[in-house]
């Protein structure tokens, strides 16, 4: 099951423009090294700030959605990437979107673990369906959903899925003493030898909303079906990281 993936660690913008302009940059990189598959963090097309009411509205997010569905069939890469979606009636979802290589959105996964200040505008997730990207299974856990072990192995339970997103904005708990790796490693660690799959996070590099929180970004990690810590990427860097998945090296390419 050899692979070759990568991981968008690029920073976060205000806008939903900046951020598609960033994915398509990341993209392109990716698929000029020979890259199947690439994953990118929570919310990545609005940013995830105090602006997102501002960046969550149909007629800014659905045509962002197009364009890169667009381009991943051009490319021939299938992407994991945030963005919210929408409902009929009621709040919008923190969704992970995976689109196959022919830029056709095969899964869509609500984030079901809010915080109390998401859940003034977000709604809940009841789901997580798996979507196959370039012949890999594939489902996201978002952000501090991956301490949530016993839900997560309910939902994917072992040999269901080959590969698992985690995107989000994790840092350390700045309550308790701290750790190396975080806590949040060892949760993804025991997530993927729970699930028996490879668990690819993407971290936000950057916090807009607190930019005294940067010092914790970024450090993306990749841990084997075994849940064995296979590689973490730079902190507070901005890059694409390419690596044939189930490898503990990888090359990186600033953004």
């Amino acid at each position: 099951m050899r692979r070759r993936v990568a991981i968008a660690q690029i920073a976060m913008h205000w806008t939903t423009q900046e951020n598609v302009a960033a994915i398509g940059n990341a993209m392109v990189t990716a698929h000029a090294r020979g890259v199947a598959l690439c994953g990118f963090s929570e919310l990545a097309i609005t940013g995830f700030h105090r602006e997102i009411a501002r960046e969550a509205q149909p007629e800014i997010v659905e045509p962002a959605v197009r364009v890169l569905q667009a381009q991943a069939a051009r490319l021939n890469l299938g992407i994991a990437v945030g963005a919210p979606t929408f409902q009929t009636q009621g709040s919008p979802f923190n969704s992970h979107l995976l689109i196959d290589e022919l830029g056709t959105t095969v899964a869509v996964v609500p984030k079901r673990g809010l915080t109390e200040p998401e859940g003034t505008f977000f709604a809940r997730g009841a789901s997580r369906p798996v979507g196959v990207l370039q012949g890999l299974r594939c489902s996201a856990v978002i952000c501090r959903e991956v301490g949530d072990l016993d839900q997560v192995v309910t939902d994917l339970p072992p040999g269901s899925t080959d590969l698992i997103f985690v995107p989000g904005a994790l840092r350390q708990d700045p309550d308790k003493p701290r750790t190396d790796p975080p806590e949040y490693v060892r949760d993804i660690q025991r997530l993927a030898a729970a699930t028996r799959a490879f668990v690819m996070q993407t971290n936000w590099p950057n916090a807009l909303n607190r930019p005294e929180e940067s010092v914790d970004g970024g450090g993306s990690t990749v841990a084997g079906p075994d849940g064995e810590l296979l590689f973490r990427l730079p902190g507070q860097a901005s890059g694409v990281a390419v690596f044939d998945l189930g490898d503990r090296v990888y090359e990186w390419h600033p953004q």
